[in-house]
């Protein structure tokens, strides 16, 4: 059993982004990626309370950063658009969420970079995988300030 486990941890791995792969340029287009941006891609779902919490957090780095040199963009990977949705604009409501989001019912976005865990956060720079935050975290607004000095 533990080594089907295994097996099954790795092969995941093996088809989702590590840092220093390339992003796809379809994945790229969907996401409008830049040259010379850092991009923080931030995966979320209504039924992930860990989500809701880290939401505030990114909010409140979103207010901070300079957005001609990082941007945070929300995937929302929701099945049910209208529940994502609604779970957004309570958010909004609440000042709790205040980036772009594109919704991925059909899990495109997130089949590709594969994370193992939600929340996941994933750091993009010259269209590379630069770092990833994979689940829930203590301090996530300083770990990701942290990682945001090390990217510029």
């Amino acid at each position: 059993m533990r080594l089907l486990t295994t097996l099954l941890l790795f092969s995941s791995l093996l088809f989702s982004y590590q840092k220093g792969d390339v992003v796809s340029q379809d994945i790229q287009d969907k996401l409008s990626i830049k040259e010379n941006k850092i991009y923080i891609i931030d995966f979320f779902a209504s039924w992930c309370a860990s989500c809701k919490k880290e939401m505030p957090y990114l909010s409140k780095i979103n207010d901070t950063i300079d957005k001609e040199k990082i941007e945070i963009i929300g995937i929302d990977v929701d099945e049910d658009i209208k529940k994502g949705q609604s779970f957004q604009k309570e958010l909004r409501a609440t000042n709790t969420l205040n980036f772009k989001v594109i919704n991925d019912p059909k899990s495109e976005i997130i089949k590709a970079f594969n994370p193992v865990g939600m929340p996941a956060l994933f750091f993009i720079k010259n269209d590379k995988v630069a770092s990833s935050i994979l689940g829930a975290k203590d301090d996530i607004d300083k770990i990701i300030l942290h990682e945001l000095k090390g990217l510029e």
